[in-house]
């Protein structure tokens, strides 16, 4: 790996439910402040990778190392992480800040400061005392993005975070993940948009029936 840093280290792991092999033997290195793609059909095991890999599936044979953690053995979840893999329980009665700053109080890192911060990065600063309830689909979803992000986490997860969006909100985000990576920031998402690949992506792991079947892109652009 050139010396670069590995942050997120995958070891023949496994996952099976009901004698189904979801999750065939993957290995993979992450190395810091690289973004990866993964691509593959609904149902190829992506979601469940992202989902092992934060803890919130388990294993059962191999092991997930998170910047020197054991995922299940040393830390139940992942930490330092902004993560969209499953939807958050939004209050519908409450408005986006205030949704925000109820998850904000799980960690009590940051103040409304960097909310309101996160929030202009999504582009929805303008929306954020509306319900919930009144949110577009796209509005929910730079929403979710807001959480991912505004606690300023070293690693991104996101299952596929482009869902949603019209054009101007895929180019708000595509900016917003290019800067997050030229800050050193590892991110893992995925998407069935091949401009969301090819735009955001140094290396590309295309999936099927469990397996890792092909690295797709370089190991740099």
């Amino acid at each position: 790996m050139n010396g670069e840093h590995i942050c997120i280290e995958i070891t023949n792991v496994s996952k099976i439910f009901k004698k189904t092999t979801l999750l065939d033997n993957i290995s993979l290195q992450i190395e810091e402040g690289k973004t990866y793609g993964f691509v593959g059909y609904n149902g190829s095991g992506k979601s469940l990778l992202f989902k092992a890999i934060c803890g919130l599936t388990k294993i059962q044979e191999g092991q997930i190392i998170v910047n020197n953690e054991q995922i299940g053995k040393d830390t139940d979840f992942i930490n330092n992480a902004g993560v969209i893999v499953e939807t958050p329980n939004f209050i519908p009665s409450l408005s986006g800040i205030e949704n925000l700053r109820l998850l904000a109080e799980i960690q009590h890192t940051i103040s409304d400061k960097e909310i309101n911060e996160a929030l202009v990065k999504v582009g929805l600063e303008s929306h954020k005392d509306k319900k919930v309830k009144h949110y577009s689909l796209g509005m929910k979803q730079r929403l979710r993005i807001t959480q991912a992000i505004m606690e300023n986490p070293k690693i991104l997860i996101l299952d596929e975070p482009f869902n949603g969006l019209d054009k101007d909100g895929i180019e708000i985000i595509h900016r917003l993940l290019l800067k997050e990576k030229s800050l050193g920031k590892t991110i893992l998402l995925t998407s069935h948009h091949e401009n969301d690949i090819d735009t955001l992506c140094d290396v590309v792991f295309e999936m099927n029936n469990g397996k890792i079947e092909a690295n797709t892109k370089g190991a740099s652009k």
